[in-house]
């Protein structure tokens, strides 16, 4: 079994070298299936330069995959945080968006840590509730539940007990409930 794993670690490794960009898809959507705490650590830099590809797509997969191996392996992306948070910044909605769900899951874990990201997260609501992501998001001409839901959350943890964090967001609430 140990030697089949590392059968499929290098071939996955190979993958994630391709220049086809359905490949390296493939072999992001398999390693978040496959890893576990000791594979970590033999894709990790691999992944963390896709999130530098020039394809959205791969750079959304490498997000999603980083975010697999913080669930698995925390410490083993613990020094990772700042490249979730560049990747809110993103040009393309859909990396933005995972990069929102896998900073839900740090900051569910260590809130006070990111309370410093309060800024950017309601600057992306604001964004949403404006409409200024493409018209594929919206869903029932409400713009972006679901990143809509996932900020709201976000919001919740950090403003929980903190009256100076909590004013930074009163006016984006109030325009998204209105």
């Amino acid at each position: 079994n140990h030697d089949l794993i590392i059968l499929i670690v290098n071939t996955v490794q190979q993958d994630l070298r391709s220049d086809d960009y359905l490949v390296v898809c493939a072999a992001l959507t398999t390693i978040t299936e496959l890893v576990n705490e000791d594979t970590v650590p033999a894709v990790l830099p691999q992944v963390v330069d896709l999130l530098m590809h020039s394809v959205s797509h791969v750079r959304k997969k490498a997000v999603m995959a980083l975010a697999r191996f913080y669930q698995k392996s925390p410490q083993s992306v613990s020094h990772l945080h700042g490249k979730f948070r560049e990747m809110i910044c993103d040009k393309d909605p859909s990396v933005m968006s995972a990069a929102v769900c896998a900073l839900y899951e740090l900051i569910s874990t260590d809130p006070t840590a990111h309370k410093n990201l309060t800024s950017s997260f309601v600057s992306v609501l604001k964004q949403v509730i404006d409409r200024r992501l493409p018209k594929a998001y919206e869903y029932h001409k409400t713009p972006a539940p679901f990143v809509q839901i996932k900020l709201l959350k976000i919001l919740a943890i950090l403003g929980a007990h903190d009256q100076e964090t909590s004013s930074e967001m009163y006016s984006v609430l109030e325009d998204t409930l209105a």
